[in-house]
């Protein structure tokens, strides 16, 4: 399993989580997972895809709820089973939910805390320059934040962190 670029940003004062991501490259494309808040308050989850992302030409965008990665869209079959791999891998390192002994942790810090967490341990890696703490791993584009972000369900935008 290829190791994916990842990205997350955290509102210590609130509301917690604000966005994690993890995405692959493959040629002209870039596929993966995000999670945060909506723009409804209400937590959202995608598996996309940025097609040509690389290419000069235009780039498509298509994401799809969790339930569907194996349904019927344009990700290539292997690329689905090879995501659903990296997405966990993902979560099982970065993201915990509902975890009381995070939540005292988060709580004794002083911390926001949310539906979905960021391990606590997991935070002294972030950069807490600005309101919105975050963590880039060494090969993260920006370029790819900024694409994603005009077009998801998030409430979270690239500019400012």
């Amino acid at each position: 399993m290829r190791d994916p670029e990842v990205f997350l940003a955290y509102a210590p004062r609130g509301p917690g989580l604000r966005c994690a991501l993890a995405y692959l490259k493959d040629g002209r494309d870039v596929y993966g997972w995000f999670t945060g808040l909506g723009s409804d308050g209400m937590r959202a989850s995608r598996y996309f895809l940025l097609e040509n992302f690389y290419a000069n030409a235009p780039t498509r965008y298509e994401a799809i709820d969790p339930s569907a990665l194996h349904a019927s869209w344009s990700l290539e079959e292997g690329r689905r089973h090879e995501l659903a791999r990296v997405q966990e891998a993902f979560v099982r390192e970065w993201l915990v939910c509902g975890d009381e002994e995070e939540i005292k942790a988060y709580d004794a810090a002083e911390l926001a805390v949310g539906e979905v967490n960021v391990r606590f341990e997991r935070l002294a890696k972030f950069s807490r320059l600005q309101p919105n703490w975050t963590y880039y791993s060494a090969g993260f584009e920006r370029a790819v934040l900024n694409a994603l972000a005009k077009r998801w369900p998030l409430d979270y935008e690239s500019d400012g962190d």
